[in-house]
């Protein structure tokens, strides 16, 4: 009788897995992604309690914390990522203050487990853009900030390696008043997933309302191809004239 045979008769599947397990020879399958949102300290799991959206990598939400109601028609991944990009998106985000003063609500996107693009030590680009609108109300100095990190050792949510903080503050008592923005950090991959969160902070003065979309993007610094096809037309060129 083959071990495995005998292991089977032992003990069944489970005394095969854990004897392939203690001899090296079961792979773990590899982790999955998570996306979280958390809404004023209010976490939504991807496809569990408050997520209205049953596809992985997209979490839909609509709650009421802390006096705002926020709507969140999109929360997305797309962890482990492609060859272009690692995005993380939050999409037609409504959050109007119903409380009877100002307030301040904090919302973090995150996930982990992106593996693409680049490699180990490979240079990474991660970049910020946001654009909204402020609404209903008039109110000067209702404030908006957008800020993206992203962790090369996979930690969720992380404020490692930041990019610089968009923040828009309502300048005009006109009812509605738009703002966009962009900005670029950075960090280099490890040998393993790395993640990334995006933090949006609204002040809102009551009865105040803003939309808001927002991606983080994660890609691999370009290598500098064109510099070495340049260098290679010169010494081509300087044969030339020698000859």
């Amino acid at each position: 009788m083959s071990i495995r045979q005998r292991l089977m008769a032992k003990g069944g599947a489970s005394a095969l897995a854990l004897a392939l397990a203690a001899a090296g020879l079961l792979v773990a399958a590899p982790a999955k992604a998570a996306l979280l949102l958390n809404v004023g300290g209010n976490v939504v799991t991807d496809n569990g309690a408050g997520d209205l959206d049953p596809s992985v990598g997209t979490i839909n939400n609509t709650s009421t914390v802390g006096g705002f109601g926020v709507a969140i028609t999109i929360a997305e991944s797309t962890s482990p990522g492609n060859s272009t990009a690692g995005l993380l998106q939050i999409s037609n985000l409504s959050i109007q203050n119903q409380s009877s003063g100002t307030g301040s609500l904090t919302i973090t996107v995150s996930d982990n487990n992106y593996t693409a693009p680049g490699a180990g030590g490979v240079p990474m680009t991660l970049e910020s853009d946001i654009g909204g609108t402020f609404s209903k109300g008039a109110a000067i100095g209702n404030t908006v900030t957008f800020q993206s990190f992203a962790d090369p050792a996979n930690g969720q949510p992380t404020a490692l390696n930041p990019t610089p903080l968009l923040s828009f503050s309502k300048a005009t008592s006109s009812t509605t008043e738009s703002f966009s923005g962009s900005n670029q950090g950075g960090f280099t991959r490890a040998a393993g997933p790395y993640s990334l969160t995006n933090v949006t902070t609204i002040t809102l003065a009551a009865g105040g309302q803003v939309n808001i979309s927002g991606t983080t993007t994660a890609s691999a610094v370009p290598e500098p191809a064109s510099l070495g096809v340049l260098a290679l037309g010169g010494l081509l060129a300087a044969r030339r004239r020698r000859r």
